[in-house]
């Protein structure tokens, strides 16, 4: 089977993100990568048989094996040359220590497509192992994420655990000024504010307001202009369902954001900082009801 090109790609990953998306806590500001799930679910797929491996291409969008060799490669390379900002991905696979491995093909697909590391561990001394999983994964991060897993978590029946981190830092092309920032309000609900730092800046952008979406598009470049920021912001404050739910429905945000004009924007957004912990025994099945994680 033919790869897929870029377009088709993209959609795949953000038909995934948008249900991954939608059934999180809306309650609360939160921050989250589907992109990490979809990491670990290809590697899984890569390794299932039967009805779970079919099972899991269907919740990916993806129809065979060769595709996710093809695609998550890709996406993988092409991270790597982003010019202008810091986008790592790792992929590391611990094992059980006492004989225990991946098959060949497996093992070869993991580093191979998805660039990962190995380590044998032993999951019997939980509170070393969980040591050692958050260490690394906040060496990889820079330090930003830490304590991924409990040593409760861990057991000597324990056999396997993926973990994919992506660390990311980039810079405004253009820059907000710490003089135009100031406390305004900022709903987190329809009716509820709170004050927030707001960040203030009038220069042009692509933007536009989407009437399928019922939301405005806000795009701002980083650095070198290869790597941007889209802000989607519903036109009703009690909105964001709606717009999450034609996202997730299949609408190609992707493909709206191309075609924004450019134009002078005054653009207000606040400063924030947000830490977020996922459940994903409790989110993934809501975003495929086939998948289960044991």
């Amino acid at each position: 089977m033919a790869d897929m090109d870029d377009k088709a790609l993209s959609l795949v990953i953000a038909r995934f993100s948008a249900k991954f998306l939608n059934e999180l806590d809306k309650s609360k500001s939160v921050v989250a990568s589907p992109l990490s799930a979809e990491f670990v679910l290809a590697l899984l797929a890569l390794g299932a048989t039967d009805k779970a491996h079919d099972e899991l291409l269907t919740s990916l969008g993806i129809p065979d094996d060769d595709m996710i060799r093809s695609s998550f490669s890709q996406v993988l390379s092409k991270f790597k040359t982003i010019k202008g900002v810091t986008l790592d991905v790792a992929n590391t696979v611990y094992v059980m220590e006492g004989g225990y491995d991946l098959q060949p093909q497996l093992k070869e697909d993991a580093v191979n497509v998805f660039d990962a590391a190995f380590e044998k561990v032993d999951f019997c001394n939980s509170a070393h192992a969980a040591n050692l999983i958050n260490t690394g994964v906040e060496e990889k991060t820079n330090k930003r994420i830490k304590d991924v897993i409990s040593a409760h978590a861990l057991d000597c029946h324990t056999r396997m655990v993926l973990i994919n981190a992506i660390y990311f830092k980039g810079s405004w092309r253009k820059k907000f000024h710490k003089r135009k920032t100031f406390d305004e309000a900022f709903y987190v609900t329809p009716t509820t504010t709170v004050n927030v730092p707001m960040m203030h800046r009038i220069k042009y952008f692509g933007y536009g307001i989407n009437k399928e979406l019922k939301a405005q598009l806000l795009e701002i470049p980083y650095v070198e202009n290869e790597a941007s920021m889209l802000i989607v912001l519903p036109e009703e404050k009690d909105a964001l369902d709606s717009v999450l739910q034609k996202l997730a429905d299949g609408f190609d945000l992707l493909e709206a954001s191309r075609k924004l004009p450019y134009d002078s924007v005054e653009v207000i957004i606040p400063k924030f900082k947000i830490e977020t912990e996922i459940d994903l025994n409790v989110l993934l099945p809501k975003v495929s009801p086939i998948i289960t994680i044991i």
